[in-house]
């Protein structure tokens, strides 16, 4: 997976809108980015090309890697920046859940001992409100990504003051409630607790709370938050990014293809024809 060449495609398919490039600078952009996975980062190709037509991005809202994506641009990351960053260690280790190695002192471990096994039995009465948990609650320990979260976004939440408008270009990014079934738009609070929350896909990463509810992956709701967009920000252009795929029938052995079908919104991935240029790219395999 080469991001470079998402880039290139980007440059390509943008072009023949940039000839109009006049007519959107003298106008609001809004870029709107849909969720979709290790895809998103054609989103970075996106922004580098819209940057090289100099024009401008007032409003980004997104969903899962689009939330990850527009964030970081909205607290001034540059695309080569955002690529730098995506490419890196800390990154890899970010979803793999291994912790970092200087964060590992922090954390008590268990002493080493000779024995093989060991389980222990209680026959004291518990109480009726805990509840034997069979499964860890996700695939992906949350500690590290917890970690970096803290270290990327910390910075921005404290010079927004917690109001997304005022970061470097003003943002929403979309969760998802569960137990109400329905989105979750946030346009305030900690920067890196609604983006954890926007990209937190059930059982492989543990869900944030979002003022007391449990929040999951926006894209269970609202994979592609055009409507978003438009109530909060109304501009005059909106440009639209979808790399999420169509759905197709999952092999017995792809646990996440299964999952995606299942949970996933099929999304409503349309704009109004008069507001906005929809880009849709399609993959063979990432």
């Amino acid at each position: 997976f080469h991001s470079q060449v998402f880039m290139k495609k980007a440059l390509s398919v943008l072009f023949l809108y940039f000839i109009l490039s006049s007519v959107l600078q003298a106008q609001s952009v809004g870029l709107v980015l849909s969720g979709g996975g290790a895809k998103g980062l054609t989103h970075i190709g996106i922004i580098r090309a819209l940057e090289e037509n100099h024009i401008p991005i007032d409003y980004i809202t997104g969903t899962s890697i689009g939330a990850v994506i527009g964030s970081l641009y909205a607290m001034g990351y540059t695309p080569d920046e955002m690529i730098a960053l995506i490419g890196s260690e800390k990154f890899k280790l970010w979803y793999s859940g291994e912790v970092e190695g200087k964060y590992v002192y922090y954390f008590r471990k268990n002493r080493d001992t000779p024995e093989l096994y060991n389980a222990s039995l209680s026959f004291r009465k518990t109480s009726k409100t805990i509840k034997p948990q069979l499964f860890p609650g996700s695939v992906v320990n949350p500690i590290q990504m917890n970690l970096i979260f803290l270290e990327m976004y910390a910075g921005a939440t404290s010079a927004c003051g917690g109001d997304f408008d005022r970061l470097f270009v003003p943002f929403r990014c979309v969760a998802s409630d569960i137990f109400y079934k329905r989105p979750i738009v946030m346009r305030e609070g900690n920067l890196g607790d609604a983006v954890r929350a926007s990209m937190s896909f059930p059982l492989i990463f543990k869900p944030t709370r979002i003022n007391g509810v449990l929040a999951y992956d926006g894209g269970l709701y609202d994979n592609f938050p055009s409507d978003v967009m438009i109530d909060d920000f109304k501009p005059d252009i909106i440009i639209g990014s979808v790399v999420a795929d169509d759905r197709v029938e999952a092999e017995e052995s792809d646990l996440m293809g299964q999952l995606n079908n299942m949970i996933m919104d099929k999304g409503n991935y349309q704009l109004p024809d008069s507001l906005g240029i929809l880009m849709s790219f399609k993959y063979n395999s990432v």
